[in-house]
C-alpha cells in the first residue's frame, strides 16, 4: 500500500478551542489518500491537575520538569482524558480514529534528555510499524506524547519534539503544528508582522536574538527536524480558525531554496 504520511501536532493550549471543522478535515484527508497521524500534548490540563493535587509546575526552556509524581499526572492526563476525548471527537465527526501513546509498540523510544528535567525523554528511535498497521485498517492514529526506554521506563516527551521525530522517520512531506497562535511574528519598529514564510536560517537567528522564546523554541526546533524530509514545508497554524489544515493561514517554514509557488494547498497532491 502506498502511504502518504501527514503528521499533525495539536498543542495542549488549543485542544479545548479547536474549530469543529478540524476533525472533519482530518477525515477528508484520509479519503483523499493522505495518511494522517495526530500527535497531541496537554500542558495546560496537566498544570491544572498538578495544582489540584498540590504539585508545582516548573519549566526549563519551555520543557516541563517531570518528577515521579509529575509523571503519574502526565500519563493520566495525556494517555487518559485528553487522548480519549480527542478520539471521541474524531468519531463524532465521522472520522475513524484509534487513541494510542508513544509507549504502544515502542513507537517512541527515548532516553533521558537532561537530569534536571527528570522523566523527560529525548527521542532516540521511532518505530512506525503500529502506525502503518492502523493506516492499513483505515484508522487515524491519535498519539499521546509519551515514550519508553529500552528498560521499560516511561517518559514525558514534548509533543512538538515527538511530532518532528515522527515526521522525519516517516519522511512525511508535510508537518503541521496546530496551536493557539497565528504563526511566527517578527518585530518591526513599533509593531509586529505575521510571517507567511520563513527559512531555517531566519528561525535560528530569531532564537538567538530572543524574538522566539519559551514554549515556541521546542516548537520551531521540531519544525526544523521535520523539515529535513518535509519537502512541502512545515506549517505553524491556528487551530481555532476554520480550514486551518489547508495551508492558507499561518507561517510556513521552508528550506532556503524553496520558491514561492512550491507550497500548495493541502488538498493538492
Amino acid at each position: 500500500m502506498d502511504f502518504q504520511p501527514l503528521v499533525i501536532k495539536i498543542g495542549g493550549s488549543v485542544l479545548e478551542n479547536l474549530d469543529p471543522s478540524f476533525f472533519r478535515e482530518c477525515g477528508q484527508l484520509m479519503k483523499q489518500g493522505y495518511h494522517p497521524v495526530v500527535i497531541h500534548g496537554g500542558g495546560p490540563e496537566i498544570t491544572r491537575v498538578q495544582k489540584r493535587l498540590g504539585l508545582a509546575a516548573r519549566f526549563i526552556d519551555g520543557l516541563r520538569v517531570t518528577d515521579d509524581e509529575g509523571l503519574k499526572v502526565v500519563e493520566m492526563v495525556l494517555a487518559g482524558r485528553i487522548n480519549k476525548s480527542l478520539t471521541t471527537c474524531f468519531h463524532a465527526a465521522g472520522a475513524v480514529a484509534v487513541g494510542i501513546s508513544g509507549v504502544d509498540g515502542a513507537l517512541l523510544e527515548v532516553g533521558p534528555k537532561d537530569p534536571a528535567l527528570g522523566w523527560v525523554g529525548e527521542v532516540t528511535a521511532v518505530r512506525p510499524q503500529l502506525l502503518h498497521s492502523l493506516w492499513k485498517s483505515g484508522w487515524i492514529p491519535i498519539v499521546a506524547s509519551l515514550g519508553v526506554d529500552r528498560s521499560g521506563n516511561r517518559y514525558n516527551v514534548n509533543a512538538d519534539t515527538a511530532a518532528g521525530a515522527i515526521a522525519r522517520e516517516l519522511a512525511a512531506e508535510r508537518l503541521i503544528l496546530v496551536t493557539d497562535v497565528q504563526g511566527i511574528w517578527r518585530r518591526e519598529a513599533n509593531s509586529r508582522k505575521l510571517l507567511s514564510r520563513i527559512t531555517p536560517g531566519e528561525v535560528r537567528e530569531m532564537i538567538r536574538s530572543g524574538e522566539i522564546t519559551g514554549g515556541m523554541i521546542p516548537k520551531v526546533k521540531a519544525a526544523l527536524t521535520g523539515l529535513e524530509t518535509a519537502t512541502r514545508g512545515v506549517l505553524i497554524t491556528d487551530g481555532r480558525i476554520p480550514g486551518c489544515l489547508n495551508g492558507e493561514a499561518g507561517t510556513w517554514i521552508v528550506k532556503e531554496a524553496t520558491t514561492d509557488d512550491i507550497v500548495p494547498h493541502l488538498s493538492a497532491k
